[in-house]
């Protein structure tokens, strides 16, 4: 496999400050893996006798390589000159802490002074920085050896009361039990905290009784020992943990680069897309940490193409939701049309209003997911309530109607009985008719028709003036239009029925006429029965055309 050396040089220029130990074993590797290639590339040239090949060591990239490794390795051996003198140092502030130490336990006669002394001693000693953890551990055994010793002479000279010796035991072992509750703690850090926090209270909680003391101190080292046991496994664990992790993570990252291209076309293609890249950062969280030196840049490629998806996605959302509103206003204003449908049952219950709503309503398109269910359970109940208020009105009409019919009926009756018929009184007639309502719609016609005919005999058989009989008719053609349950349609019926009559009697006359033509010198019966139709015929659609005027004046009156 060929040795890909931009590839080299890139990761060890990247690894060029890098302290995490992963990162520098990674850069020394790659270091190792040219040196190999350089050194392959050197014996062929030498043995290339035509000397084809290029000097290794003019080779550009060599050349830049070489820098690279050089600059890395004068960083490397700067910061590792810098960590040993830090460490050498902090060594040698805690030996001479220890020093200090040693002798104010040795001189016996300044013990009692040392009890202001001594917390200077223990906080210089927390104070000091952080060594390699063999040393430190070593330091930390000695320290804690004087620290026991000059607990115990300092005690003794003090002649400790039987109450300090039992309470400092209670508190050891409760430091003891503290170290093991960290046993369930999951967080290596956090424990790596609190181990270093309960030993800083062991070291300051004093002796406790001597033949005691050797059971309860293995069992405090004990604890102790098991807990960095932990925490040196969980590193290494972390070390092979990270390669998998940094695995899986680029496998997240290529899943994610594919929805992202997916195309949505509908907010349910979008909501699963939404869906499964939130499954993914989920899944991300879960997986756990990868080298420090890779983290920042795999997220910002992960986090690209769910910007890329959620980016395209508020555009789209955007559009959808300026659609849903106006979708939202329209049904809204169905919702109100439907009301004043409600409120106005009485004087309309026709059904195809709310049908043609409905028509609407499907033609206009969804109004959003959360308002759609809303707007709907508002119409329905809108329309329910209509033809709930239907049926009552109905009901109520039918009766209604009936009862009309009867007064109707009533009043027919009186003018069929009335013997000395007058203007007056044929007018008030008329009126009465004309208030009692709307009566069934199959008596409809059949009663208007009943009432016209009898009052026009009464016009015929009566001494009335011109004029009242022309305003008892067209009374009677207000009464036929308003008693009707279509004013609109009515009139429009009953003028297409009398210019329909009009029309047959002019064509009528006009074919006698022509049939007269062909006996102009004819006389006798036969021409004066001739003149006589014709008359008659005339006589019909004048009378005709008065009704049809009647009849729009009665429409147009308000």
């Amino acid at each position: 496999m060929e040795i890909d050396k931009v590839e080299i040089l890139k990761k060890i220029k990247s690894f060029l400050g890098a302290e995490n130990e992963l990162a520098i074993k990674e850069a020394k590797h790659q270091i190792k893996i040219f040196e190999l290639v350089f050194e392959k590339e050197k014996d062929l040239f030498e043995n290339n006798e035509k000397k084809e090949l290029i000097n290794p060591h003019e080779d550009p990239t060599n050349v830049e390589i070489v820098k690279a490794i050089d600059k890395f390795k004068i960083k490397l051996r700067k910061e590792k000159d810098k960590k040993r003198n830090s460490e050498q140092k902090n060594i040698e502030l805690k030996k001479n802490i220890l020093n200090e130490f040693k002798n104010l336990i040795e001189n016996k006669e300044k013990l009692n002074e040392l009890a202001v002394g001594i917390k200077e001693v223990r906080e210089k000693w927390n104070s000091v920085s952080e060594i390699s953890p063999k040393i430190d551990h070593q330091l930390q055994k000695e320290f804690s050896k004087l620290n026991e010793s000059f607990n115990y002479n300092f005690n003794i000279y003090k002649e400790l009361k039987e109450n300090d010796l039992k309470r400092n035991f209670s508190l050891k072992n409760q430091i003891i039990h503290e170290l093991k509750n960290l046993e369930d703690l999951s967080d290596v850090k956090k424990i790596q905290t609190e181990v270093k926090i309960l030993q800083n209270r062991w070291e300051e909680i004093g002796p406790t009784f001597k033949e005691h003391w050797n059971e309860i101190k293995n069992n405090y080292w004990n604890e102790i020992n098991g807990i960095h046991k932990k925490i040196k496994a969980y590193y290494n664990n972390l070390k092979n943990s990270l390669k998998e992790n940094l695995i899986a993570k680029k496998e997240l990252i290529k899943k994610a680069e594919l929805l992202s291209k997916e195309d949505f076309n509908n907010l349910k293609n979008q909501e699963i897309i939404t869906k499964k890249f939130k499954e993914l950062q989920e899944e991300w969280k879960n997986i756990g940490p990868v080298s420090k030196t890779l983290s920042k840049e795999i997220w910002l490629e992960f986090r690209s193409h769910a910007d890329k998806f959620f980016s395209a996605r508020k555009k789209y959302l955007e559009i959808e939701r300026n659609k849903f509103k106006a979708n939202y206003d329209k049904k809204i204003l169905l919702i109100n049309t439907a009301k004043k449908y409600v409120e106005n049952i009485e004087k309309d219950s026709n059904p195809i209003l709310i049908k043609k709503l409905q028509e609407n309503w499907k033609k206009i398109g969804h109004a959003g997911k959360y308002a759609e269910q809303k707007l709907w359970k508002k119409f329905r109940t809108q329309c329910d309530a209509f033809f709930e208020a239907k049926n009552k009105s109905k009901k109520a009409l039918i009766e209604k109607e009936k009862a009309n019919l009867n007064a109707k009926n009533t009043v027919i009756k009186k003018i069929k009985e009335e013997e000395e018929m007058n203007f007056s009184k044929l007018k008030s007639l008329i009126d009465e008719f004309q208030k009692v309502g709307q009566v069934p719609r199959k008596n409809t016609n059949g009663i208007a028709k009943e009432f016209e005919t009898l009052v026009n005999n009464c016009c015929n058989g009566s001494k009335f003036t011109k004029e009242e009989i022309h305003q008892i008719k067209k009374a009677v053609k207000v009464s036929f239009l308003s008693n009707s349950p279509n004013r609109e349609k009515t009139y429009l019926e009953e003028k297409s029925r009398l210019n329909k009559l009009i029309n047959i009697s002019i064509k009528e006359t006009t074919q006698i006429e022509n049939n007269l033509s062909f006996f102009s010198n004819a006389k006798g019966k036969m021409f004066d029965d001739f003149q006589e139709k014709i008359q008659l015929n005339k006589d019909k659609i004048n009378s005709l055309k008065d009704e049809l005027k009647k009849l729009s004046e009665a429409y147009n009156q308000k």
